[in-house]
């Protein structure tokens, strides 16, 4: 038992200590990128000298959303002489025959436009990118996912940057949320990504740091994603592979916060498990590949944020690990424990929670949301910590095995409330090993709540944090159950 105990307050401690860093570097961040300003064009084409651009679209199974992304798409501001679009589509359904319609269309408006499809899915998305470069693609190549409402002035605001300025490697330009207002669930979540791009790109920008490419929304120059060694399928985040080797080779990813293009949140909580997984098995993959390599690299830029980004999907699980063998020593090993190791670290943990609060209130100021959207702050981090058991074993899953398959995450064309059937979201995910998993979690966390009201004191709050979580979790939990009841 004396081994036990020591296994648990070992886990409790380093896990604890790693957590605390983050939402404090969040709040570090959002301070450091106050009065920003997106980067000024030092030298412009002439409308004459306007470089070739390839655009870039890699579809699989998008019937909902492809028709109305191919409109935007031709509403593009571009010398058509000087466009090229490529459709790199690997669907199995009836996308493939919308995208036909409308090639035709484009090709009838004078449009440069190709499809390219493959036998197989090999390398996802990443093999679908690489392959299309294999086509005699120009030295600019701008990605969209196909669910993107693209900016007509995308092109013109992006391509000077490239002019006499070998360094910069891409643009990547805000994602905005075009259906922000279809659900409760959609506001809240948006928060995330609001923090994402409104506090810690603009924070790492200002402190010369790494960022990530987000996949989508962004422009590329050839030549740096070639001598960066190219799309990888080694990880399933490989838009964040291909950043951090073209940063490390000296390439620079310029950042811009006023330039918006348009996607879908996730709309239901099941969706969003699909993605967030996806994510934190990818950046652990990251993790894996790039981080020695990114510590060796001679192009010293902030060694500090660059790790932080490559590790922060370990807090999920660093969540769980920690929530979990606090739970263990106050149900077992109680009159052992030094009471004020609790204290101590409930201080500092409400400390780092108070400052993140604050980084993600001075994303939704940046984002011009209601002033509303700040009670909302409590249901994003509800709905996120339902997900901490999914998120960690996908982060442990990344660390141990490279590739995997990419979920996609569906997409449903919703704009609002109003006018979407709800009838067309359809959850496709049934019960998997992880619901017992989630079960035996909140089976622990009902042995710590349970001690820290036995306890009272200082612990009733320890216990109020277990309730908060176990909560998220269940409302997971209720969510599979009603799915695997209601789909059959």
């Amino acid at each position: 038992m004396e081994f036990l105990f020591l296994f648990f307050l070992v886990i409790y401690i380093i896990s604890g200590l790693l957590l605390l860093p983050y939402p404090i570097n969040m709040f570090f961040l959002a301070i450091s990128s106050r009065n920003w300003n997106d980067p000024p064009i030092q030298d412009y084409y002439e409308e004459f000298e306007l470089p070739s651009v390839t655009i870039q679209l890699p579809v699989y199974n998008e019937s909902n959303v492809i028709q109305r992304t191919l409109f935007h798409l031709s509403k593009l501001v571009y010398p058509k002489e000087k466009l090229r679009i490529q459709i790199l589509d690997d669907s199995t359904d009836q996308t493939s025959s919308i995208i036909d319609s409308e090639v035709f269309s484009f090709k009838k408006k004078g449009f440069q436009i190709e499809v390219i499809r493959r036998s197989s899915r090999e390398g996802y998305k990443a093999g679908a990118l690489s392959n299309g470069l294999k086509h005699g693609v120009s030295e600019l190549v701008a990605i969209f996912d196909a669910d993107f409402l693209i900016d007509p002035h995308f092109l013109e605001r992006t391509v000077h940057y490239f002019k006499n300025n070998e360094h910069i490697g891409a643009v990547q330009a805000r994602w905005g949320h075009y259906n922000l207002k279809f659900s409760l669930f959609t506001r809240s979540m948006s928060i995330g990504h609001d923090g994402h791009f409104l506090v810690e790109k603009l924070g790492r920008k200002k402190r010369n740091a790494y960022i990530s490419f987000n996949g989508s929304g962004g422009i590329w120059r050839r030549s740096a994603i070639e001598r960066s060694g190219g799309w990888s399928s080694a990880t399933v985040a490989e838009d964040l592979d291909l950043a951090y080797r073209a940063q490390m080779q000296g390439y620079e990813i310029v950042y811009l916060r006023d330039l918006l293009n348009f996607q879908e949140i996730p709309p239901t909580l099941r969706y969003w498990i699909i993605q967030q997984n996806r994510w934190a098995k990818g950046f652990s993959q990251n993790l894996r590949k790039n981080l020695i390599l990114f510590w060796q690299n001679p192009n010293r830029k902030s060694r500090l944020q660059g790790s932080i980004l490559l590790t922060q999907y370990f807090v999920p699980l660093m969540i769980l690990l920690n929530v979990s063998s606090s739970s263990m020593l106050l149900y077992l090993f109680f009159p052992q424990i030094n009471k004020d190791l609790y204290f101590i670290f409930g201080m500092l943990f409400t400390f780092a929670a108070v400052f993140g609060f604050i980084a993600y209130l001075i994303a939704i100021l940046r984002a011009k949301r209601p002033l509303t959207f700040i009670l909302l702050i409590p249901l994003f981090l509800f709905w996120g910590a339902g997900l901490i058991v999914r998120m960690g074993f996908g982060t442990v899953s990344g660390l141990f095995k490279k590739g995997g398959k990419f979920e996609r995450t569906p997409k449903f064309n919703l704009i609002n409330s109003q006018k979407t059937p709800r009838i067309t979201i359809r959850e496709k995910i049934p019960l998997d090993k992880f619901f017992f998993v989630e079960i035996a979690y909140m089976t622990i966390l009902c042995f710590g709540l349970l001690k820290g009201i036995e306890l009272g004191g200082m612990f009733v709050f320890q216990a109020l944090f277990y309730f908060f979580l176990l909560l998220s979790v269940l409302n997971l939990v209720l969510s599979e159950l009603i799915h695997a009841f209601t789909s059959q």
